[in-house]
């Protein structure tokens, strides 16, 4: 330990000599009081020292010391929360006897471990204490690789000793964990749950269709039907659209794993989000019958739209969009070259420019028919763009550009959702992926956005959030623009397959931005934007907008919405009033459908609003029962780890506490405390004076 001061510590003699010197002065004040000889010493040096010891705080003194802090290792206990682990015959271990072996595991561990609690499945759920309350093991889908991806965000600068994962091994959304695991720089034990034998059961494997026809179009339906163990049986499948039975087929089992595709077209003879059930009967012996019904919805447009990606050179993200956009059947994508172009502008309903308006002129004429068409458009911004002529357009952004010895500088910017965003919903999914996408070759320089702008995504550069628009949305008169302030899209839709196998994410957000931009807007007063279609496990979201008699967003009024379940039992809600628009998030909703009805009051005039969605079941946990222990073994092995069956959770404790790697982390630090700070430094001081003055009123003295 040692002193530091603000000061030089020279000026230490100063302070014992003032307090010498104020010791000095006022007993010789005093002499004519008679004291003895030892008092006559002790008070005034018991007066000078205090004195001086506040007279040394005006130096503003430290005191340097090293403090040791200790680590202890990081635990965390990871236990499978999906349906899958109690769909089993022995279900009920799990729901009585397990809690008590997981609550004797973390005991087991003492106070040596800081213990972190996850229940994995369709989101990682910390646990308030180390010990969950209960596993109610009710996630309708399991995605193993998320945990170690949270692990990786929160505790990397930690010191993780190791992870135990209690699970069946069984995945159905996400990446495969065991690529996720190779990454773990800590052991993983594995404790395998579930049933490795193959049960008897008869279920819907898939169904695969199309997700969105065109009206009066026929269209294929493939169901794949498997069962096990059933050799010799028979089932019927039938398919119903509402209460009509539209199509049925025998099913005749052969061997003890038998699979059947069952192939047949259905009419889209009416508009809107059409419900499908099939159904498949139920034989004796299964273990579970809840996978013998599911259902699915197919959305029946009446016209396609028409849209045009016009390029000033080609470049990956015109596939990618293109790719995007024709996997639905809503519309019909045309591809052009700046100078190709050679269609009526007035057959499309968007235009998607990429890197136009760009610094030489083509598509200059393009752009100017574009405009008196007032047909909407999407710009994609890059390196090609012309951005003075851009700044002139009235796209509800304009960028001052930044150079540096006459080049163009660019910066990587990833997309920050706002959340302030009710233009149009999307999926959770959709929006937790936007947080892993790669960044945006953007523009340096400054962004404003016109009166009326609708930023959707926000740059984030260099982990900094900024309220530069990436992706924004405007509407001049009657021409809905919308901008991508970057190039480079086509990385998001890799790293979307890289995570999930998958595009989708991807594909949604491009396809919900188009069908912003190319619907034929609402020119009513009240506009109410929902999703026909939605999951068990996402939040059912609703917003509206009101305009005023000058097309002017306004939130005075009240808006109320009236909703009814399929039983004809009414709730009723009101929205939100969020900057100029409302919003409603009415939580999870059971299966089912739904009638809305949404009212409001502009003026004198009521305004009405209806509509109707569904919300569908999630039977991805009943798809695979098998457990997966190959999996599990391969993780623990991977990491250094260790494997063990679910009646074996005993000899976890035991394993981590005899490996020697896993061992608490000790540091120093330096630590500056100011003497003020110091309780035994001010006692001293009082101690001092409190003396001096008791002395001195023994003695007679004041």
């Amino acid at each position: 330990m040692s002193i530091l001061t603000e000061h030089s510590l020279w000026y230490l003699p100063l302070c014992i000599l003032l307090g010498a010197a104020y010791a000095i002065f006022l007993y010789l004040r005093n002499h004519d009081i008679d004291y003895d000889k030892r008092a006559k010493w002790t008070m005034p040096i018991l007066r000078g020292l205090a004195v001086s010891l506040i007279a040394f705080l005006l130096l503003s003194p430290l005191m340097k010391h090293n403090v040791k802090e200790v680590d202890k290792p990081l635990l965390l206990v990871a236990v499978d929360n999906s349906e899958s682990m109690v769909s089993t015959a022995d279900s009920a271990y799990y729901r009585t006897e397990f809690p008590k072996q997981l609550q004797k595991l973390i005991e087991d561990f003492g106070d040596q471990y800081d213990i972190k609690t996850y229940l994995v499945g369709e989101q990682n759920q910390l646990q308030d204490g180390a010990q969950p309350s209960a596993v109610p093991f009710n996630g309708k889908t399991t995605n193993l690789s998320s945990l170690f991806d949270e692990v990786d965000n929160l505790y990397a600068n930690h010191n993780i000793g190791a992870m135990v994962l209690v699970s069946d091994g069984i995945f159905n959304t996400g990446s495969n964990p065991q690529y996720a695991a190779e990454r773990a720089k800590y052991p993983i034990y594995t404790v395998a749950a579930g049933d490795t034998s193959v049960q008897t059961d008869l279920l819907i494997a898939d169904i695969l269709h199309n997700r969105q026809t065109y009206l009066g179009n026929y269209f294929p339906v493939e169901i794949k039907v498997s069962a096990t163990h059933l050799a010799g049986k028979k089932a019927t499948l039938t398919v119903y659209k509402g209460d009509d039975e539209i199509f049925t087929k025998n099913i005749e089992i052969r061997g003890n794993q038998h699979f059947e595709t069952v192939k047949f077209t259905l009419e889209a003879d009416k508009k809107g989000m059409q419900k499908y059930q099939v159904e498949l009967t139920p034989l004796d012996g299964e273990i579970t019958h809840k996978n013998n019904t599911q259902t699915f919805f197919i959305e029946v447009v009446d016209q396609k739209e028409k849209i045009a990606i016009v390029y000033y050179a080609p470049h990956p993200d015109v596939g990618a969009i293109r790719q995007a956009l024709e996997l639905s059947d809503k519309y019909e994508v045309d591809v052009f070259a700046a100078d190709a172009f050679n269609k009526n502008v007035n057959d499309y309903s968007l235009f998607i420019l990429h890197q136009l308006p760009a610094k030489s002129a083509a598509g200059g004429n393009l752009l100017n028919q574009i405009r008196q068409s007032q047909t909407s458009i999407l710009y994609i911004l890059g390196s090609q763009s012309d951005l003075n002529t851009f700044n002139q357009l009235n796209a509800g952004m304009t960028i001052s550009q930044s150079s540096q010895g006459g080049k163009t500088l660019f910066n990587e910017s990833m997309p920050h959702f706002n959340e302030n965003f009710l233009t149009f919903t999307f999926t959770e999914e959709a929006r937790q992926m936007l947080k892993s996408y790669p960044p945006l070759t953007t523009f340096f320089g400054n962004y404003n956005t016109a009166v009326g702008t609708n930023v959707f995504l926000y740059q984030k550069i260099n982990n900094v959030e900024s309220n530069y628009p990436l992706v924004s949305f405007y509407q001049h008169n009657r021409t809905r623009i919308g901008v991508i302030a970057g190039t480079e899209l086509w990385r998001w839709r890799m790293q979307n397959y890289l995570k999930t196998q998958d595009f989708e994410a991807f594909d949604e957000i491009i396809n919900k931005m188009a069908l912003y931009l190319a619907a034929k807007g609402d020119q009513s007063p009240f506009r109410v934007h929902a999703a026909e279609l939605f999951s068990e496990n996402t939040p059912v979201e609703l917003s509206a907008e009101v305009y005023n008699e000058s097309q002017e967003l306004i939130n005075t009024p009240d808006v109320r919405l009236k909703l009814t379940d399929g039983e004809g039992k009414e709730y009723t809600s009101q929205f939100s009033k969020q900057n100029n628009a409302y919003s409603l998030n009415l939580g999870k909703l059971p299966v089912g459908d739904y009638e809305w009805e949404a009212t409001t009051t502009v003026g004198t005039a009521t305004y009405t609003k209806s509509g109707h969605f569904s919300v569908q079941e999630i039977l991805l946990e009943s798809m695979n029962l098998v457990a997966n222990h190959d999996l599990l073994r391969t993780m623990a092995k991977s990491t250094n780890g260790q494997y063990f069956g679910i009646r074996e959770m005993d000899k976890v404790s035991k394993s981590i506490l005899h490996n020697e790697n896993i061992k608490p982390v000790v540091t120093y630090h330096k630590k500056y405390t100011p003497f003020l700070d110091s309780w035994i430094y001010l006692l001293a001081i009082v101690l001092l004076f409190g003396i001096e003055w008791f002395m001195r009123k023994w003695g007679g003295g004041y």
